[in-house]
């Protein structure tokens, strides 16, 4: 059979009326044959019991009147009386049979010629067992009857009858069938098909459009004007799919959509990236990479509600900028999307003219600097950038988010507030941070790290009092790593915090060794913000320290200005536990930071480390002179001692000394040296000054 009259068929069966139809067709024609079947076989049985009662009967009759004629074998008496029971209609046969089942006698119809010996077994069997036998055959009914006379069986009678009647009811039957299949065909299949079409009418379309449903397909235009529940059914699917749609419309905004600003997030730009660039070949355009700078701070000063607010108001900004700004530059409207955090992507469509595009990315960054106000609080966030464009500086949509984010980092670390655009440079120096950041973590684990000592020095005499503990690193593979090269890579990849235990317990240790020599200097350790972040900070230094033996007198931590700066109440509520205890604070590299003068009063602070930024112009600039004097003034003010770093001529040691400050470091006394060399000067000085007083004992 071809395969489209087998399609067209399949079609056809799917249409629910047509179905309907069959099925009751099918039940009709089942019922019918059912009860014309139990009819004719009720008819055929009702006959068969009469036939086979007939046949009886007149075997009794003829064997109740013949005992005697059957064993004398009074062959005419036998004939006459057959032909008597043989012209009944049904009667096709009588016989008369010897004991030994022989025939002797027949009706005049049935006879077979004389001179064959007609044998009968059943006449044969039921002269021998006495009993009577039926036999049936298919056209019809032998009934054998034993003769007895005087309690012997002489013989047998057999009378037979015919079916011819059964095989009218058989016909007459099939005729029934025939007619009834003819009027099914004619006349009711067509009615009942037109009546199913009317009761369903409607279904198929429903059926239709759950079928597209399933494949996604909800926009589909339902009629509903059937009649009765089929069109209740319509209406029902219909709603359902209306509010399937707005289920899953609003599914895929909850999915792409940032809850706090509003924009496509990170999971929707994937998608826009792709639909932007990978699935337009010939597409050019840029990417640019937003991150807000310190936003954090906002969060931990003002709480996470105003800090929401605050990033709702410069992503709607930035939304505003981007269509002034950049939309008169590009093919189609930038895409806008929160990558995370203080993070934002837009790419823009065909700006790729790299002029063009540094001129949008500042003006946005300068306007996005704005102050927002919430409330009655007015803050200002500066933004950083960093922008690609591509196809030139970007294969696919994750190159081009991967380069532009890597210039994004390389805005913020550099200078925050401005953007920089993607380069090859840029790359070579992510894959050195990388390595940097691999041989960092392998010299952590295996104890590649060194501390180096840069003594402190009172500038009248040159008396070393004490030391700054530094981090050195001699990588096998990099060679001398500078630390201003690989400590804010361990800050970015959590190696700070191990990194600062270990130089706590080297340094506390060396000075350990130092004091049971008799030499008691003191110690100042660098902590990194990150540190102050972990929660196990205060115990763990507490712990460290108590361990040490060392006295806290002689221990003190420094912390840089800007990282005050940055995170104020957490450090400072980190700091005062530990002072309790002794251990004195120090703010390092002050004056870079510009920190709040007027609460510097209320810091929990015992010394100010001068910034050498400020030392080295002292003997050539007379404001930087005025700055350094009126910073130890104030410190003189508050009781603060002061360590100027970075004293490296005599006369920046006279100054020092003119202003009073308390101590001094730098290349003039000695740069930072191993704890051998750092020992060796301290024993040296130990063992001049015991001469001294030997020699002034003598005079």
């Amino acid at each position: 059979m071809p395969v489209s009259v087998i399609t067209a068929g399949q079609n056809i069966l799917r249409r629910v009326f047509v179905r309907s139809t069959l099925y009751a067709v099918c039940g009709i024609l089942g019922f019918s044959f059912f009860f014309i079947g139990i009819s004719y076989y009720s008819q055929v049985s009702g006959i068969t019991e009469r036939l086979e009662r007939d046949a009886r009967q007149k075997a009794e009759f003829v064997a109740n009147i013949s005992a005697r004629e059957i064993e004398n074998k009074n062959y005419g008496e036998m004939e006459r009386l057959l032909n008597a029971v043989a012209k009944d209609d049904h009667v096709t046969a009588a016989k008369a049979y010897s004991r030994f089942g022989q025939e002797f006698a027949s009706d005049f119809m049935s006879a077979a010629p004389t001179s064959e010996v007609q044998f009968n077994e059943y006449a044969f069997n039921a002269a021998l067992t006495g009993e009577a036998k039926l036999h049936e055959t298919t056209g019809s009914i032998d009934y054998v009857l034993p003769v007895f006379r005087n309690g012997t069986a002489v013989g047998s009678v057999l009378v037979r009858v015919s079916k011819a009647e059964i095989a009218g009811i058989f016909y007459n039957t099939l005729w029934q069938v025939v007619a009834l299949l003819g009027v099914v065909a004619f006349a009711f299949i067509p009615a009942l098909g037109w009546l199913m079409y009317k009761a369903t009418a409607g279904i198929s379309e429903v059926t239709e459009a759950a079928k597209e449903a399933t494949e996604g397909y909800l926009d589909c235009d339902l009629e509903t004007d059937a009649p009765g529940e089929v069109g209740d059914l319509q209406v029902a699917f219909r709603h359902m799919l209306q509010t399937q749609r707005s289920n899953i419309v609003e599914i895929e905004r909850l999915a792409y959509t940032d809850m706090i600003t509003g924009l496509a997030n990170r999971a929707k730009l994937d998608k826009l990236a792709a639909t932007m660039i990978d699935q337009k070949p010939d597409a050019e355009g840029a990417v640019l990479y937003v991150g807000f700078d310190r936003f954090k701070l906002i969060n931990d000063m003002h709480g996470h509600r105003v800090g929401d607010e605050v990033m709702r108001q410069l992503a709607a900004r930035l939304g505003r900028l981007l269509d002034k700004v950049a939309h008169p530059h590009t093919k189609n409207a930038p895409a806008l999307a929160r990558f995370s955090g203080d993070e934002f992507v837009a790419i823009l469509p065909g700006l790729a003219d790299p002029d063009q595009l540094t001129e949008v990315s500042e003006t946005v960054l300068r306007l996005l600097s704005r102050p927002v106000q919430i409330g009655s609080m007015s803050l200002s966030v500066s933004a950083s950038a960093g922008f690609v464009t591509y196809p030139e500086q970007g294969a696919d949509a994750e190159e081009v988010m991967k380069n532009a984010n890597l210039a994004m980092y390389e805005a913020k670390s550099a200078s925050r507030g401005r953007a920089v655009s993607y380069s090859e440079a840029l790359r070579t120096q992510a894959n050195e941070r990388e390595l940097i950041a691999d041989r960092l973590r392998h010299a952590v684990d295996t104890g590649g790290l060194e501390v180096f000592y840069q003594p402190k020095v009172i500038p009248e005499n040159g008396r070393i009092v004490g030391s700054e503990a530094l981090l050195r690193w001699n990588d096998e593979v990099l060679g001398q790593v500078s630390p201003a090269k690989f400590i804010p890579i361990a800050e970015e990849r959590g190696l700070i915090a191990p990194i600062g235990r270990f130089v706590l317990q080297r340094a506390l240790n060396d000075t350990k060794h130092l004091h049971e020599e008799g030499l008691h200097t003191s110690v100042a350790v660098n902590v990194s913000p990150a540190q102050f972040q972990e929660e196990t900070f205060i115990d763990e230094t507490i712990g460290t320290v108590s361990e040490s033996g060392v006295s806290t007198e002689k221990v003190e931590l420094e912390i840089t200005e800007s990282s005050l700066m940055d995170y104020s109440d957490t450090v400072l509520d980190r700091i005062r536990p530990i002072r309790e205890k002794g251990v004195k604070f120090a703010i390092d590299d002050f004056g870079t930071g510009y920190s709040c003068l007027s609460s510097l009063a209320n810091m929990p602070f015992d010394t100010l480390k001068i910034d050498r930024s400020f030392i080295m112009d002292i003997a050539t600039c007379a404001d930087r002179r005025t700055i350094v004097e009126l910073i130890f003034i104030m410190a003189h003010q508050l009781n603060l001692n002061t360590v100027a770093e970075g004293i490296e001529t005599p006369l920046q040691k006279d100054y020092l000394k003119l202003w009073g400050g308390t101590l001094g470091q730098g290349f003039l006394w000695s740069p930072a040296v191993a704890f051998p060399e750092y020992r060796a000067m301290i024993l040296a000085q130990s063992v001049g000054a015991v001469k001294t007083e030997v020699a002034s004992a003598l005079h």
